[in-house]
């Protein structure tokens, strides 16, 4: 151990005087301390016999005291850095004699290795504080890995009936596989039940429904197709280990394949919670599987009480023996049994912590929505909670609304329980529920979704191949348009066009034109305050020039020669008549695009002159448009003259 008052009062050691240019030497010293053990002290001078830092050793840690500013140390002090790099990151020349480098290499265990051939005292001072932090580093990670092997340890194997569990409970359908039709009958087998069947001709490939043996949702598939399916989801099971909670989340990955009568199930953890308690006090740790700096996919572990707020489906059978009968006034396991939507599970725990109305929400059959972020802790009732009265409490309970619907229906003017019911049967994303309280403002919202929806089924089926987020994403875009266009949005036929894509399109180039014109009309302001009013014809040698005379001339210019000239700042630096664009043309065909000029007006040059694909001219173009650029300097620098007299 360092005693900083005990290293304080340690006598200075004389420095030999640098050599040449060399401009730090250095003395250093062996001292025996109490409470410090052994001591190496090496003293370093400027070449002027000042004493700018000293470094001590116990060989296990250091410290540097700094006795005046140099370098990158503003001020006297204790410190950990390392003050001999140089400017470059490598390490300064110190002077020092034989002895004292040997004595410096011994006491810094230094004998061995690549670096005990270096004469500088420098490198060997910087390479012991490197080799000790790596050290240093490595213990940490060692400890930490331990730890992680610890916690893992703890958590038990998954339960016998997850499987099965998930198959309930997680995935909402299965698959029918049906043979080819013989007499009229196909033979089928349902991979949920596992049961064989006879069906008719109304079950074929490529259809869906009930199984008529379980009645759970299925897929027809052909019995001969090839491949197998794959559904993907994620699960949060709960344990109590030792009187304390874990949290496992596991990828869960359902394989099923014509050839096996029952679906393959894996799993495979990717996050862990602790909530554990060290030496009397609360500590939560948090590990991620993902992707970790060079090292591939590998877990790490991340801040601690680091929250996973994913929505995930949560295994149900064991939460009394986790949580109890109740966790706080709560009956988990009776609230979230046959729960058929993923929830944040932490969120809910949480808040059934902190928010009272959670509780509340989990009593009225609502624990979806009290997993969501509730916004008014202080609210006392549930029109004050959400915006809507006690009449919508069934349908939220049937469809297990989330706080993010409930909001979009609430911003009606005059919602009703159907609108509910109809966004919760299609349990959109986030994206599209934001696109929709953009589209309330315009439509109500059950119009508005039966609206999407038809255009949707409708549309081809390239475009029924894109999610619906797209056709929501269509319809807002085509009523900002519309307003924007001033158009009459209580009338149907502009609210709800026959073609959503074709009308979105039409509009969209209307809104072009529409901002066309007003840049025409700014372009035409700047003419008529004298843009050209020195401008004259010019042509020679078989070419002539071509004034813009509009905002689409530079639009047109850009797309026939496949360069950059309709970009917006060649426009505006044009009509101001700084850096100003023509268009070289040939004498024989003056509407074709041939070479485009951007020339200064204040000194002539020629600043870019490119043709097709940016193309460089021919000497005889660039030899005429530095001739124009002469002259139309010439011709303006006379005009402002007139102007001026």
């Amino acid at each position: 151990m360092l005693v900083k008052k005990i290293l304080e009062a340690l006598p200075l050691t004389p420095a030999p005087k640098p050599h040449g240019m060399i401009e730090y030497a250095a003395g250093a010293a062996v001292h025996k301390l109490p409470r410090c053990g052994k001591v190496l002290a090496v003293d370093v001078y400027n070449r002027s016999g000042e004493l700018l830092y000293r470094f001590f050793s116990g060989r296990k840690n250091y410290i540097t005291w700094i006795e005046r500013p140099f370098g990158g140390f503003r001020e006297a002090g204790w410190t950990k850095r390392i003050p001999v790099t140089g400017v470059y990151y490598g390490y300064e020349e110190i002077e020092s004699s034989k002895e004292i480098l040997a004595l410096v290499r011994e006491n810094l265990r230094l004998s061995d290795g690549w670096y005990s051939s270096s004469s500088s005292l420098a490198h060997c001072i910087g390479n012991y504080i490197s080799n000790l932090n790596w050290e240093k580093r490595r213990r940490a990670e060692e400890r930490k890995y331990q730890l992680m092997k610890k916690h893992f340890a703890m958590f038990p194997a998954y339960p016998k009936d997850l499987a099965e569990f998930c198959e309930n409970h997680v995935f909402a359908e299965s698959v029918l596989y049906v043979s080819k039709l013989e007499k009229g009958k196909r033979q089928a087998v349902c991979r949920h039940c596992g049961k064989s069947f006879k069906a008719g001709r109304e079950i074929k490939p490529g259809g869906s429904g009930p199984c008529p043996k379980c009645g759970i949702p299925v897929k027809y598939r052909a019995a001969w197709a090839k491949g197998e399916i794959r559904h993907k989801a994620q699960i949060c099971i709960a344990y109590k280990v030792e009187g304390q909670l874990l949290l496992r989340y596991t990828d869960v990955e359902r394989i099923i394949g014509s050839g096996k009568k029952k679906p393959d199930y894996y799993f495979s953890d990717c996050f862990y919670t602790l909530f554990l308690t060290e030496n009397g006090k609360p500590k939560e740790y948090a590990y991620a599987w993902g992707l970790a700096p060079y090292r591939g996919y590998s877990w790490r572990r991340l801040p601690d009480a680091t929250e996973n707020l994913n929505q995930t489906f949560v295994y149900t059978p064991n939460l009394h023996q986790v949580f109890g009968e109740k966790y706080y006034n709560v009956d988990l396991q009776d609230a979230l049994t046959g729960l058929s939507q993923p929830i944040a599970f932490r969120r809910l725990l949480d808040n059934l912590k902190n928010i009272p109305q959670a509780e509340y929400l989990v009593k009225a059959g609502l624990p979806v929505f009290a997993s969501s972020i509730l916004p008014d802790g202080k609210a006392k009732s549930l029109r004050e909670l959400t915006g809507l009265g006690k009449e919508f409490l069934p349908v939220m309970r049937e469809c297990q609304a989330s706080f993010r619907e409930i909001r979009v229906v609430a911003l009606q003017d005059n919602p009703k329980p159907e609108e509910l019911r109809q966004l919760c049967d299609l349990r959109l994303d986030g994206v599209s529920m934001g696109l929709l309280e953009e589209i309330a403002h315009f439509s109500p919202l059950g119009r508005a979704l039966r609206y999407v929806q038809a255009q949707w089924q409708q549309a081809p089926w390239q475009l029924r191949r894109r999610k619906l987020c797209y056709s929501f994403t269509l319809y807002r875009d085509y009523l900002n348009m519309a307003d924007t266009l001033q158009s009459d949005m209580e009338k149907r036929a502009i609210l709800e066009p026959r073609d959503l894509k074709e009308r979105h399109h039409l509009l969209a180039s209307r809104i072009v034109e529409q901002k066309d014109e007003l840049e025409n009309q700014r372009f035409q302001r700047a003419v008529d305050s004298g843009l050209y009013s020195w401008a004259q014809p010019y042509a020679r040698s078989g070419y002539c020039v071509a004034y813009p005379e509009s905002r689409g001339d530079f639009l047109t210019e850009g797309q026939q020669l496949n360069h950059c000239v309709g970009a917006k700042m060649y426009y505006e630096s044009h009509i101001l008549g700084q850096n100003m664009i023509f268009f070289i043309r040939k004498a024989e065909a003056p509407g074709r695009p041939y070479f485009t000029a951007e020339i200064e007006m204040d000194t002539g040059r020629v600043r870019q002159l490119y043709g097709f694909a940016d193309c460089s001219a021919p000497k005889e173009v660039r030899a005429f448009t530095e001739g124009f650029a002469r002259a139309a300097v010439k011709w303006k620098s006379a005009g402002m003259r007139r102007t001026a007299g």
